[in-house]
């Protein structure tokens, strides 16, 4: 901004004094049920760097930058960032007011920094005695007080580790102006210390919810180990997406966005966007500029609607005293939560996309209509929508029915003069059936070529439409044919068309077969190795025909099954071949 047996027991028996609302799932259970139900969770971003608060020596940390990563920035030697962190005694401090808020906001999880960067751990660590307890005056273990008082709250407690980033340590991650990199043992301080502090983690504050890795690291085996360790200790244990190399295979539970990022919307896979509530996550005393209450709400309806969780940090001052604007904010955002939270707890992406009014959630045969502004004439027009409405109303006024209309398979829902909502105006559609979304056809102007990419395509089976933190989005995680994308054409123009294929393929992937199926068609090709994980290549596939005006579907799958992936995905694109700047006739 990482540990199985006779422990868990132990941890078990922990977790039966939780709230029912923040029990640990039955082991066999389904491990992301509660966090694809909880949907909003709290970050909190705090060490000895609160202290000096974005400022050093008289040097600002630039706007927007993050405040946490002081030491860095400016390169102050570990012996002075050492004397400075003797200096943090948050006697203001009260981890109820923290776990208070959070509930008081609507949160469900809890996400501290037991260790962020800068090497030092916000609890009694015996590896290590730069510690809260053993460093400062303070003398009082931060991550222990938070895990009672979030279990007293029921707010399900996470720590965030960073296992890999070391300012601190001589043979830690990302300190190269007081050590040499060519003398550092990474594994050293793997063994010695990131491992270790993990070990005590898991150990010694009852069921964590989450571990909130961060930076990746360079191997997949180094991930591993982390992984491993946690799956012996709590099974039950999710671990986010940061856990491995950012270029590599996503190795964690769910994925995380990048820093306050969102993606387009349509992923497979269970994801979460981490956000700030003003520009950077640590405290810094000069940042003021603060999200509003309506603000935060329409960000969490919109990753909500495009089906994550949302991340929403506070940066704690040093004397433990939260921001008054960052309480301020989160409190109005709970008034909203505890009249609306039906509409963000346990719903799921909403199939037909967004408006241009707002966004909306779904659960069950309910779709949730968040409008975000009052549209001109009164009514939000939904469409896309396969589903018959059967009855509408507002979720503050369940009593009062409005008005539906359907024009050329829109819907039209008309909005009473009262009862607009600060931040989102929530509006209940019960229809008929698990709502669904008419799909629109890919089209094509003018002897323009079809691209076809995961975000107007289908997956089916196993594929996936995924994301990676190195920032590519791709289809993946098929190996059977069963596993396959799909694109619904509507041809406007009959002919000849170039197939060009996008994918990045590992060297062990190379050779497996894949089909592509068009208009009673048949391309059989094997797969190229293009390099390294996400090193995209275009492959030429040849003439195909598209053979007649109207609908036709064109679907990818692998020939055969096999252990391996079949490749990471990006496009197919059907170009039409034009001979003397006429579209090429069919014989």
């Amino acid at each position: 901004m990482d540990a199985r047996k006779s422990l868990w027991m132990m941890l078990l028996l922990g977790a039966a004094c939780l709230p029912a609302e923040a029990a640990e799932p039955a082991a066999g259970s389904d491990r992301m049920a509660w966090f694809r139900h909880d949907k909003f969770g709290m970050f909190v971003h705090w060490g000895p760097y609160a202290l000096l608060g974005g400022e050093w020596k008289g040097h600002r940390t630039p706007s927007g930058d993050e405040a946490e990563w002081i030491m860095q920035r400016f390169n102050i030697p570990v012996a002075e960032y050492r004397e400075m962190a003797h200096g943090l005694n948050p006697v203001k401090f009260d981890a109820g007011q923290f776990a208070k808020l959070a509930k008081a906001a609507g949160m469900k999880y809890l996400v501290v920094t037991a260790k962020h960067h800068d090497g030092f751990a916000m609890y009694h660590s015996k590896v290590s005695r730069y510690n809260i307890v053993d460093w400062t005056p303070f003398k009082r273990d931060i991550v222990k007080e938070l895990s009672e008082a979030c279990r007293k709250e029921g707010i399900r407690f996470c720590v965030y580790y960073s296992h890999r980033e070391d300012w601190d340590d001589a043979n830690g991650y990302g300190n190269h102006w007081d050590y040499d990199p060519a003398k550092k043992d990474f594994e050293k301080y793997l063994r010695e210390k990131s491992l270790p502090q993990m070990r005590e983690l898991l150990t010694s504050y009852g069921p964590l919810g989450l571990i909130w890795f961060d930076r990746g690291i360079d191997t997949t085996a180094q991930a591993q180990r982390f992984i491993d360790l946690v799956h012996e200790l709590q099974p039950q244990c999710l671990i986010n997406g940061r856990v491995g190399n950012y270029a590599h295979e996503l190795l964690g539970d769910y994925q995380n966005m990048n820093d306050n990022g969102m993606p387009t919307g349509g992923l497979d896979e269970y994801w979460e966007t981490p956000q700030t509530l003003n520009g950077t996550w640590g405290y810094n005393r000069y940042d003021q500029e603060w999200k509003t209450p309506a603000n935060v709400i329409q960000r969490m309806v919109e990753i909500v609607s495009k089906g994550g969780n949302y991340l929403l940090n506070i940066g704690p001052m040093a004397d433990g005293t939260i921001p008054a604007p960052s309480a301020a904010v989160l409190e109005r955002v709970g008034e909203w939560m505890r009249k609306n939270g039906e509409s963000i707890y346990g719903t799921a992406a909403c199939p037909v996309g967004q408006f241009a009014w707002g966004r909306c959630t779904v659960k069950g045969e309910r779709v949730y209509l968040h409008a975000f502004q009052r549209p001109g004439d009164g009514v939000l027009r939904v469409s896309g929508l396969r589903n018959e409405v059967k009855s509408a109303w507002l979720l503050q006024a369940p009593g009062q029915k409005l008005e539906v209309s359907r024009q050329d398979g829109v819907a039209g829902v008309k909005l009473p003069a009262q009862g607009w909502d600060e931040g989102s105006t929530v509006v209940v559609l019960e229809v008929a059936g698990k709502p669904e979304a008419v799909l629109d056809p890919v089209t094509q102007g003018s002897d323009s070529p079809f691209h076809l990419d995961m975000v107007n395509g289908q997956t089916a089976g196993g594929a996936m439409k995924r994301f990676n933190r190195d920032g590519k989005f791709h289809i993946g995680r098929w190996s059977k044919p069963e596993d396959q994308a799909s694109w619904d054409l509507l041809v406007s123009q009959p002919g000849r068309y170039r197939a060009r294929i996008r994918y990045a393929a590992r060297q062990e992937w190379a050779g497996r077969k894949f089909v592509i199926e068009l208009g009673g068609q048949r391309l059989e090709k094997a797969v190229a190795a293009t390099g390294d994980w996400y090193e995209y290549k275009s492959f030429d596939l040849g003439l195909v025909t598209l053979p007649k005006k109207g609908a036709l579907r064109v679907a990818i799958h692998p020939a055969e099954a096999g252990k391996d992936n079949l490749m990471y995905f990006d496009s197919l694109t059907l170009e039409p071949e034009t001979v003397g700047g006429r579209l090429g006739r069919l014989d």
